[in-house]
Parts: structure tokens; C-alpha cells; sequence
């Protein structure tokens, strides 16, 4: 059973800014995280033209709940959640899941 974690960025004043850094730099500190199955993000949408609650949703996979718990704990982990604070100012939140339920 694979485990995820979801963090959903706020809309940050700079969004450029924000797209530059998150690009660029916070996903190769992030794609070095030791355990990690798959690293994806994107800015979110509506379909009723609204603004969502987040500006991006990153997802990060692994094979397990210890394989995140240790990867989290790595001095790779450790430097992905340290720079968050160089360009998420609109805030965040972390959601952390077990794949319960999945068809092929």
C-alpha cells in the first residue's frame, strides 16, 4: 500500500515569485528526499470559476507509511520542510494518507 502526502500551498502575494522558487528550487531540495516513489505538483483550478482555497498542491509518494515517516526524518526531508518558509507566505497545510482504495 502506497502513502501520500499532500500539501497545499495558499495563494502567496508574489505568485510569480512563488513559481519561480517552487520550480526551480524547492522541488530539486525536495526530489532528493531518499524514499520517494514520485514528486508532483500543480497550481489548482475550478470548475466554476472560482478561486480555490490553494494555489498549488504538491504530492509526494512512498511505498509506506514508515518509508515517508523515515524520509521525513532525513536530513532531505528536514531541508524540504525548512524551505518552505522561503516562499510559501500565504501558508500551507499538510494532509497525510494511506492509498485505502484504488481501481486499475
Amino acid at each position: 500500500m502506497t502513502y501520500r502526502i499532500n500539501v497545499g500551498y495558499r495563494h502567496p502575494a508574489d505568485p510569480a515569485a512563488f513559481d519561480e522558487y517552487y520550480r526551480n528550487t524547492h522541488m530539486p531540495i525536495a526530489a532528493r528526499i531518499p524514499g520517494l516513489v514520485r514528486l508532483s505538483a500543480g497550481r489548482t483550478d475550478s470548475l466554476d470559476g472560482t478561486t480555490p482555497e490553494f494555489y498549488v498542491m504538491g504530492e509526494l509518494l512512498f511505498e509506506s507509511r514508515d518509508s515517508a515517516l523515515a524520509a521525513l526524518g532525513s536530513p532531505e526531508g528536514q531541508a524540504a520542510a525548512a524551505d518552505i518558509a522561503h516562499f510559501a507566505d500565504g501558508g500551507f497545510v499538510m494532509l497525510f494518507s494511506p492509498e485505502e482504495w484504488a481501481l486499475p
